[in-house]
């Protein structure tokens, strides 16, 4: 199935939606990586859950991406230390 396919579902998925507004805004990969100081196949694994950093998900929105097209970052797996 090609991205006009997927776009044209009725429900397409968080990533489909975020590729149609990345094409839209004619948004680079590159540019996006570069902007936060990481490689593209990195910003891909961010883009698709495999490696969402709260740190990498705030700039995105920052950089003016909808925070409900990007993943939710992990919780942290420990509590914070309390002084």
């Amino acid at each position: 199935m090609n991205l006009r396919e997927q776009i044209r579902n009725p429900n397409p998925s968080r990533q489909v939606r975020l590729k149609a507004f990345l094409l839209q805004c004619e948004v680079e990969y590159q540019a996006l990586a570069d902007a936060l100081g990481i490689s593209k196949g990195a910003l891909c694994d961010v883009f698709s859950g495999r490696r969402p950093s709260p740190k990498h998900i705030a700039r995105l929105i920052e950089l003016g991406i909808p925070a409900e097209l990007l993943p939710e970052p992990p919780a942290p797996r420990f509590p914070p230390r309390r002084p």
